[in-house]
C-alpha cells in the first residue's frame, strides 16, 4: 500500500509534484519560481556521533550524551543547509520485553557453530528503540531496453531485440540513515506495513518513547539512488515480462522519470548491545515483526576446529583407501 502524501503542487512544465525545499524539478529539472521555494526556516541542530556518524536530532532539554547506537560520544554540529526532518513515523509494534525474547530465541538458534552457553550466558548491556530516516519514493517512468535472447535466433544462439514500456514504482524505499548500515536497512525495510504509518508527532497510548532519527542527506543526493535502484527494478521486470524467448543476456534498460514523488518516513527499530564473555556484539529487532532478527555473534572456534581435523581424518583415510586399491592391483 502507498503511503499518504500531503497534496503537492506540480511542475508547470511536466506535471512532476513539488516539495518544500525544491529549487528545480525532480523530473524536468525546470527550475521552481522564487515564490514558490521554501522561505527559511529555523536551522535545526544535530547531535553527531563522532565514531560511527549516526545523525540523531538534538533535544537541548535531554541533554543526551551519547548516540543511541554505539554508545560513543556526540557532538553537536549545525549545518548550514536545511536538513529534512520525517514528516511520518511507522509505530512500533514490538515493545521491550518481546525485543528482549526475540533476542535471546535468536541467540539461541544461531547454530552449531556458535557457544553452546551463548543464549544464557550473554549479557545484554542496552536497548534503544531507535526511528531510522528513509524517504519512500513512488514514480512512474518511461523504460527503453534492449538485449540478446534466443527468441528468433534461427540457426544462431541469440538474437538482438528491442523496445520500450511504461512502469510505475510504487514505496522505492531509500534509506537516509548513517546509524544503521545500508545493508542492515535493506535486511528491515520489506517487513514494514506503511499502511500504519501516522504523522510524526502523532502520539499512539502505551507506544514505547523513540528517538527519531534525522535525515543524514538531502533529497537532491538521494535522487541518484533513487534513479539507480528504479533502473535495477525496470530491468528485473524488462528480464520477466518483455523481453521473449526463454534465455536471455545483455540487458540494458534506460528509464526517462515522467512523475516522482518522495515522503520522508521513520522506520521503527531496536539496537540492542549485548556482551558475551567481555566481548561485545550489536543486534537489530523489528520494530513491527519481532521474527526478523540479525546481527553479529560469537563463533566457537573449538568446534570449527574439531570439524576441520575430523575432515582432514576423512580425507586421510580415503587417500589411504585409494592407495592400499591401487598397491592390491
Amino acid at each position: 500500500m502507498s503511503v499518504v502524501a500531503p497534496a503537492q503542487a506540480g511542475c508547470s512544465r511536466c506535471a512532476s509534484p513539488l516539495e518544500e525545499g525544491d529549487l528545480r524539478c525532480s523530473v524536468c529539472a525546470l527550475p521552481v519560481p522564487a515564490a514558490r521555494k521554501a522561505v527559511d526556516k529555523v536551522r535545526v541542530q544535530i547531535l553527531r556521533c563522532t565514531e560511527c556518524g549516526a545523525a540523531i536530532s538534538y533535544d537541548a532539554n535531554k541533554q543526551a550524551p551519547a548516540c543511541g547506537f554505539c554508545g560513543a560520544v556526540m557532538r553537536v554540529e549545525q549545518p548550514v543547509d536545511p536538513v529534512e526532518t520525517a514528516v511520518l513515523r511507522v509505530p512500533f509494534k514490538v515493545d521491550r520485553d518481546l525485543a528482549t525474547a526475540s533476542l535471546r530465541t535468536w541467540l539461541g538458534r544461531r547454530g552449531f557453530f556458535a557457544p553452546k552457553t551463548l543464549r544464557d550466558e550473554a549479557v545484554l548491556e542496552s536497548l534503544t528503540p531507535l526511528c531510522w530516516a528513509a524517504w519512500i519514493v513512488n514514480a512512474q517512468a518511461s523504460v527503453a531496453w534492449t538485449a540478446d535472447s534466443d527468441a528468433d535466433s534461427g540457426r544462431s544462439s541469440w538474437a538482438p531485440h528491442a523496445g520500450d514500456c511504461k512502469l510505475t514504482f510504487g514505496n522505492i524505499m531509500i534509506p537516509a540513515s548513517r546509524g544503521l548500515s545500508h545493508s542492515e536497512c535493506s535486511l528491515l525495510t520489506p517487513y514494514y506495513d506503511l499502511s500504519e504509518a501516522v504523522g510524526v508527532s502523532e502520539s499512539i497510548p502505551g507506544e514505547v518513547p523513540a528517538m527519531i532519527e534525522s535525515f543524514d542527506a538531502q533529497r537532491s543526493a538521494a535522487r541518484q539512488q533513487v534513479h539507480r535502484a528504479i533502473e535495477q527494478m525496470a530491468k528485473v521486470r524488462v528480464e520477466k515480462q518483455h523481453v521473449p524467448g526463454s534465455r536471455f543476456r545483455n540487458v540494458h534498460v534506460s528509464c526517462l522519470l515522467e512523475r516522482q514523488s518522495t515522503d520522508r518516513v521513520a522506520l521503527p527499530a531496536w539496537v540492542l548491545a549485548y556482551r558475551y564473555r567481555n566481548s561485545p556484539y550489536r543486534a537489530i529487532v523489528h520494530g513491527q515483526r519481532p521474527e526478523v532478527v540479525f546481527g553479529t555473534s560469537p563463533t566457537d572456534w573449538a568446534k570449527v576446529l574439531l570439524v576441520v581435523i575430523g575432515s582432514l581424518i576423512v580425507v586421510a583415510a580415503i587417500i589411504a583407501i585409494v592407495i592400499v586399491a591401487i598397491g592390491a592391483r
